[in-house]
C-alpha cells in the first residue's frame, strides 16, 4: 500500500489539462479559461455620473446656497450632443449618463432644489471636482487583463467577459467520462433483485457525482465476471479520457479489472492505498484513457470519487487547484481509528457551530449511511481514539453546507 497523498500526487502528475475548445459564454459556466482576456475598450468609457441629479462645475459652486441655470439634460443611453456647462450654469444629468463638457461634478438631486418657472437651480451643499463621477478607465484601461488564464468560470467572470464582448470563449475543454460496472451480482435499478442479487446504485451514484463537477458521464451498463466480456466493455471505455470502473478491482478470484487492463498494456500508477474505506482502488493509464478501478461497495466508491476522481477530473478540465481544502471542525463524538490507514469516516457538519458528529455506518456497503452524511471526517492512523471536543479536519461535499450562519 502506498499514502494517500502520495496515489494522489501520482494521479495528478500523470494528466495534464485537455486542449482548450471556443465554446458560447452562456454555456460557459463551470469551464477553465484558456487564455486571458482583455478589456477591448476602457471601462467606462467616458466619464459618467454615478449619481441622478445635476453636473456642475465645481468652481461656480460655493457654499450651500449658490443658484445655477438649467442649460439642459443628458439621458443615460443618450448622446451628449452639443450639450455644455458653461460657466453659471448645470445640466439634468441621470445615473450612468456621460458627464457633459465642461462639467467636473455632480451634485445629487435630493441636495437640489428646482424652481421649474424659473430654470433656477439652488444647491443645498458644496462640491469637490470629480465628485459622483466615475472616470473614465477607473475600472479598466483598454488592452488590461478583465479575467485571467486558468479562472473557473461563475456567475461573476461571466458578467465581466460579456462587459467586454465576449460572446465565445477559449475554455478547457472538460473529459469525457464513461461509468463501467462490473459484477455477477449487479442487476439495473429497476428489477428487483434475487437474494445474491444487488441493484446497480455505483452507477447512478458516480454519474451525479459527476454532475455535481459539471460533467455529463456516458453509462456503459454492467459487464459481468467473464473476461471475453469484460475485455469488450473496456475497449468501449478506453474510448474516453477517463473510465470509471465499479468492482472487480480487489484480490478475489473474480476481481478481474486488474488483469484485464494488463491485458491491454495499461501502466498501473498504484493498486490499494492505506485508506479506510476504499483501499483496494487502483489507477492506471491506458493509452490516452486514466482508469480509476473503484471499490464495489458503494461507502468505498463513494469515498475513492472524492478522494482521487474528482482532483483528476478537476486537473484535466484546467483547475490549477484540482484538491480541495480540509477545515477544521470540533469532532462531537467518539471516533475509532485503526492504524497505518488514513481514516475518512462519514460525519455530518454543522455550519453555524463549526462542529461535525461521526455517522454510524454499518460497514462500507451501507449506502444508506451516506444519505445522513454530507462530509468526510479525516484522521490519520493510530491505535487510540479521537475524542469528543478535539479539532479535526473535515472534508464537506457540498462547500454551501459548511458557510457558517451570518
Amino acid at each position: 500500500m502506498i499514502r494517500v497523498d502520495e496515489a494522489v500526487e501520482r494521479l495528478l502528475a500523470a494528466v495534464t489539462p485537455l486542449p482548450p475548445e471556443a465554446r458560447r459564454l452562456d454555456q460557459s459556466m463551470g469551464r477553465t479559461l484558456a487564455e486571458d482576456v482583455r478589456a477591448d475598450r476602457d471601462a467606462p468609457p467616458a466619464d459618467r455620473s454615478a449619481m441622478d441629479g445635476f453636473a456642475v462645475r465645481a468652481v461656480d459652486v460655493g457654499p450651500a446656497g449658490t443658484t445655477l441655470r438649467l442649460a439642459g439634460e443628458v439621458r443615460a443611453g443618450a448622446s451628449v450632443g452639443g450639450v455644455h456647462v458653461a460657466p453659471g450654469t448645470c445640466v439634468r444629468i441621470f445615473t450612468g449618463a456621460v458627464i457633459p463638457d465642461g462639467a467636473d461634478a455632480v451634485v445629487m438631486i435630493e441636495r437640489v432644489v428646482e424652481d421649474p418657472a424659473s430654470g433656477a437651480v439652488r444647491l443645498d451643499a458644496s462640491v469637490t471636482p470629480g465628485q459622483h463621477v466615475r472616470r473614465r478607465g477607473e475600472d479598466r484601461r483598454k488592452g488590461e487583463v478583465v479575467v485571467s488564464k486558468g479562472t473557473i468560470l461563475r456567475p461573476a467572470e461571466v458578467a465581466a467577459l460579456a462587459s467586454v464582448g465576449c460572446a465565445e470563449v477559449s475554455v478547457v475543454r472538460p473529459p469525457r467520462v464513461a461509468v463501467l460496472s462490473t459484477g455477477d451480482e449487479l442487476v439495473a435499478i429497476d428489477r428487483l433483485p434475487a437474494a445474491h442479487q444487488v441493484r446497480n446504485s455505483n452507477a447512478a451514484m458516480l454519474l451525479s457525482l459527476l454532475e455535481g463537477e459539471r460533467l455529463h458521464g456516458e453509462d456503459l451498463g454492467i459487464a459481468g465476471d467473464e473476461p471475453r466480456h469484460l475485455d469488450a466493455a473496456l475497449a468501449a471505455g478506453l474510448l474516453y479520457d477517463v473510465l470509471l470502473v465499479s468492482g472487480g478491482v480487489s484480490v478475489g478470484a473474480y476481481d478481474l479489472v486488474g488483469e484485464a487492463l494488463a491485458r491491454r498494456g495499461a501502466a498501473v500508477l498504484f493498486h490499494t492505498v492505506a485508506m479506510r474505506p476504499g483501499k483496494p482502488i487502483l489507477a492506471a493509464r491506458c493509452g490516452e484513457a486514466v482508469v480509476l478501478g473503484l471499490p464495489g461497495n458503494p461507502v468505498s466508491a463513494f469515498t475513492a470519487f472524492h478522494v482521487f476522481a474528482a482532483p483528476v477530473l478537476r486537473r484535466l478540465s484546467g483547475d490549477p487547484q484540482p484538491r480541495q481544502a480540509p477545515i477544521p471542525v470540533r469532532l462531537e463524538g467518539r471516533l475509532q481509528r485503526r492504524p497505518e490507514r488514513r481514516i475518512y469516516a462519514l460525519g455530518r457538519i454543522d455550519p453555524a457551530r463549526r462542529t461535525v458528529v461521526p455517522v454510524e455506518s454499518a460497514s462500507s456497503g451501507d449506502v444508506f449511511a451516506l444519505a445522513r452524511a454530507n462530509a468526510f471526517i479525516v484522521v490519520e492512523g493510530g491505535d487510540q481514539p479521537v475524542e469528543a471536543g478535539e479539532t479535526v479536519e473535515a472534508l464537506p461535499w457540498d462547500c454551501r453546507s459548511v458557510v457558517p450562519a451570518m
